[in-house]
């Protein structure tokens, strides 16, 4: 499936490839490049052709038609004959350039060819380039290209029957050495260097193999590890994972614009929509038009990206994948749209993304009925849509099928300047003219395959709204186009090669894809073997060999059974800094070898303990080269969160409390492979064995995450972030469990007085809900009420009670926290009496049960004597203060199948006004 799905890409973007290693005839070219020739880097070679990448450059282009290639070539040339010669509103004279290349592929339902001829602009006039007086004439910036080049000899005058003959030729050498290609549909492209009518003439075929777009779409979806879409020659060759692209400034915004409108852009085999066009009278600019679609129909997805060149990756696949299922060619894509759009802050909040796209495959077989030949995929179910995009046309996929549009050339990838100032100028044009449009999105419709290099055809697209009734709530476009940092990374990604061939590696999926190299990865449920080092360490790698050494002799027969078994990888180290300058508390795991993992033979060393990860769970990760150190995890790490703040909108969540380096490599190795993982706060992972002790005590487990009420996270699977907040199981017992309240921040609202506990309790939660909805000194609506809530009774002493505990004086709390948004964030300074903030930045250990019930229905005294029960028996130290009783759920309602759960914390609680207690001893 995943060949097909690769292969479908690639005929998608017209990627070909070529293999081999041999002679070239390079010398011969160079002798024939008359005067200023595009550089280029000759990457390898075979016997029958070269492997060449072009840097990005200028050129000028014009297209015609006409029955034969030879007599279309003639037309084109002159053309751009009178241009170079004059032909201009500067009236520069400009010196030739070579080669001369046209651009032609076979027609599949018309006699007619569509043959485009293009020669490099000199360098010296990039940043100005004259105006042609001829509106066929056209400028096109073509970016940084890899293309096979293949020499034959003939007369260059003009190009004809030989040049098609050696194409055909040429596409059947590269279906022969099993290269993915369109064949002889595909562009190709007929070089020439001289105009004169030697027989043996230096010509070339050139055709396109991969550049920087297919290329980013191939490493976003991990496939460039083998080499895969790469010519064969270099599939082991690291050049093509770092690209060039000319800066945006340098682009010359203004000449790069069209005159008039290509009327060929949409050719079978694509199936072309139908649609009328209207002069739009009041702007005087051809190239904007009033068009509606008569059946259109198209089908989107909704990527999880706030940027514009992320948008198409991240999509592809998934809109393949549609069509596979749906039985629709892709041949029949006639276009591909990627609609902009601004956030709504009051829908979706001032942090993260300013912008969301929908990217469309869109083809004819609609109705004619926008609201249903738009669809638009909703198969996540791990993240959302925005509730700026649910609402954008009133819950419809689209609009309606009437749009203001203006077109314009180049590669929409590489020229976001253009795409903005093209926008930009309709926008302007349109609000001018008084025509009322939908202003706060843009639709960019691209209709060429990444194969085609010159005089490529776009439109800008933007709903019309024809009685002006859809105007309110939408905020007007900005026209920036934010970028990923990979658009301007020349570097490249890690990738993980052959460590997991030579390593057993856990059997890990990608859940979800993220730019900059962020993926979410879904783990299986395994065994780990893990260890502590807890004596100092000054630096990373010093306490990951110490941690290290019990788990070699693990592996190496120090077990039970003195089995001998192979390492895994990666292996996973935590580490926590003392409050001197070197200690620190490292916890190691390695998982247990699948031949071993479901009876690994028991450790002798105490040090030594397993955990086990019983339901599949979710991490995110980023990969990085290098020694893990401070300074370059923190670097990793502040990248990683700030990208995932930014993704917030979409339902991301994440937690920072328990944060893992996972190594490939050795630490100390300057070029090892290492990857940051942070856990997803929706889900869970492993728990200690119960019945194991050593590394499976102490401050390295607690909070780990775990499934259900038993164990784990002590979360409905119904209720989750930023409603509901996490407890953690960190340890299970048979009669009790020992839990962990995460770091917080929040509020507590305090009761003493004449109150029983079903008076106060009602007394305590009101001024809560009405504090997160607004009643605060700034009058900020913080938004729904947070759980678990948590009820604090004070707790006398037998001699206090004796001595008699007046009515009034008896003590309640109730506390919430703050959704995750308020992490770093002010905290609202509340207005009702008795309540009080607090900043937990510890968290707090406790011991609990749990009692099934409602509030109403537990016996409260009862359960709480019993827990102290327990607690005694087990010699367990505890504050006695105050016992915590806590339920995720819509207050203390009386609902009969809640669980809830009844805590005292452990004996060094927190002080921060949260969960009192002194640190005293009782």
């Amino acid at each position: 499936m995943t060949s097909r799905l690769v292969w479908a890409i690639f005929l998608l973007v017209c990627v070909t490839v070529c293999h081999g290693q041999g002679s070239s005839d390079e010398d011969d070219m160079k002798s024939f490049c008359k005067g200023e020739c595009p550089e280029y880097e000759l990457l390898c070679s075979t016997p029958e052709y070269d492997v060449r990448r072009y840097k990005s450059a200028l050129w000028i282009s014009t297209t015609v038609s006409d029955l034969s290639l030879s007599q279309g070539h003639v037309r084109g040339w002159g053309r751009l004959h009178k241009y170079i010669r004059g032909g201009n509103k500067e009236g520069e004279k400009m010196p030739y350039t070579a080669p001369l290349v046209t651009q032609t592929r076979q027609p599949q339902d018309s006699p007619f060819k569509e043959i485009t001829v293009s020669m490099p602009l000199p360098r010296d006039m990039w940043n100005n380039p004259p105006t042609p007086t001829d509106p066929d004439v056209v400028i096109d910036l073509v970016p940084s290209t890899v293309v096979y080049v293949k020499k034959f000899q003939g007369p260059s005058a003009r190009v004809g029957f030989v040049a098609e003959r050696e194409a055909s030729k040429f596409f059947s050498e590269l279906q022969q050495n099993k290269e993915p290609s369109h064949g002889t549909g595909d562009y190709f492209y007929i070089a020439q260097y001289d105009r004169s009518s030697d027989p043996k003439m230096y010509n070339e075929i050139w055709v396109f193999a991969i550049n920087e777009r297919t290329f980013r779409w191939l490493e976003y979806n991990d496939l460039i590890g083998a080499g895969q879409g790469f010519p064969k020659c270099l599939q082991h060759d690291d050049r093509l994972r770092s690209w060039e692209k000319m800066p945006q400034a340098d682009i010359p915004v203004s000449a790069l614009g069209r005159r008039q409108c290509s009327q060929t852009f949409c050719e079978a085999p694509k199936k072309c929509p139908k649609f009328s066009v209207k002069e739009v009278k009041e702007v005087d600019d051809v190239t904007v038009q009033r068009k509606e679609y008569k059946d259109l129909k198209a089908f989107g997805v909704v990527p999880y990206t706030c940027n514009y060149d992320t948008a198409a990756h991240a999509t592809a696949g998934e809109l393949i994948q549609h069509m596979n299922k749906t039985g629709v060619p892709l041949a029949h894509v006639a276009m591909t749209m990627t609609v902009a759009i601004e956030k709504r802050e009051d829908l979706d909040g001032k942090d993260g993304c300013g912008k969301f796209y929908k990217v469309y495959f869109g083809m004819a077989g609609g109705s004619g009925d926008a609201t249903n030949d738009y669809k638009l995929s909703e198969e996540s179910d791990l993240f959302s849509i925005p509730k700026t995009v649910g609402t954008l046309h009133g819950g419809n996929a689209a609009g309606g099928s009437i749009f203001y549009t203006k077109c314009f050339g180049g590669n929409t990838f590489y020229e976001p300047t253009v795409v903005t100032a093209t926008s930009k100028t309709l926008m302007d044009q349109v609000k001018d003219a008084k025509k009322c449009v939908l202003r706060d999105h843009v639709s960019v419709v691209e209709y060429h395959s990444q194969s085609r290099l010159f005089d490529r055809f776009n439109e800008i697209h933007i709903d019309a709204d024809q009685d002006c009734s859809d105007q309110e709530d939408r905020p007007p476009f900005t026209f920036h186009l934010p970028l990923s940092k990979a658009y301007g990374r020349s570097e490249e990604k890690p990738v993980f090669g052959d460590r997991c061939t030579d390593y057993e590696c856990p059997n890990m999926s990608i859940a979800m894809r993220f730019e900059n190299n962020l993926r979410l990865m879904r783990h299986p449920p395994a065994k780990w073997i893990c260890t502590n080092s807890t004596s100092p360490s000054c630096t990373y790698d010093q306490a990951w060999e110490k941690a290290l050494q019990p788990i070699l002799s693990y592996i190496n027969g120090k077990n039970e059974d003195n089995v001998r078994m192979d390492m895994t990888r990666p292996l996973y180290g935590q580490g926590f800094s003392g409050n001197d300058e070197c200690p620190k508390l490292f916890t190691l795991c390695m998982m247990v070898p699948t031949k071993y993992a479901d009876n690994p033979p028991k450790p002798t060393d105490d040090s030594v303990a397993f955990r086990t990860g019983d339901k599949d769970s979710y991490w995110y990760q980023s990969v990085f080269v290098g020694k893990p150190t401070p300074d370059v995890v923190n670097k990793y790490l502040t990248q990683m969160t700030k990208q995932l703040d930014e993704l917030k909108t979409f339902g991301v969540n994440y937690t920072t409390e328990h944060i893992w380096v996972g190594s490939y490599d050795n630490p100390e190795d300057e070029n090892g492979l290492h990857e940051l993982i942070i856990v997803d706060q929706q889900n869970i992972y492993w728990r200690e064995n119960p019945k194991q002790k050593g590394a499976g005590q102490g401050e390295a487990n607690e909070g780990r995450d775990h499934p259900d009420d038993k164990g784990g996270i002590l979360v409905p699977e119904n209720c989750r972030l930023p409603t509901c907040h996490p407890v953690h199981v960190t340890k299970e017992h048979g009669n009790y469990m020992e839990i962990y309240f995460p770091k917080s921040r929040g509020v507590c609202q305090h009761v003493k007085g004449c109150k029983r506990l079903g008076n106060a309790r009602r007394a305590l939660f009101p001024p809560l809900f009405r504090y997160f909805s607004g009643d605060n000194v700034e009058k900020e609506k913080i938004g729904p009420m947070t759980f678990p809530l948590v009820l604090q009774i004070k707790i006398y002493s037998p001699v206090e009670e004796a001595a008699g505990v007046g009515r009034c004086e008896r003590e309640y709390r109730a506390c919430a926290q703050l959704p995750p948004a308020y992490a770093d964030k002010e905290i609202p300074t509340p207005t009702g009496e008795d309540m009080a903030t607090f900043d937990a930045q510890d968290g707090a250990h406790g011991y609990a049960i749990a009692a099934k019930g409602s509030f109403n229905s537990i016996d409260v005294p009862g359960t709480a004597r019993r827990l102290m029960k327990i607690l005694h028996q087990e010699h367990v130290h505890f504050d006695q203060d105050w016992l915590l009783i806590f339920t995720h759920g819509n207050e203390f309602t009386n609902q009969g199948n809640k669980t809830m759960y009844f805590s005292f914390l452990k004996k060094k609680g927190m002080s921060d006004g949260v969960h009192p207690s002194e640190d005293q001893e009782k």
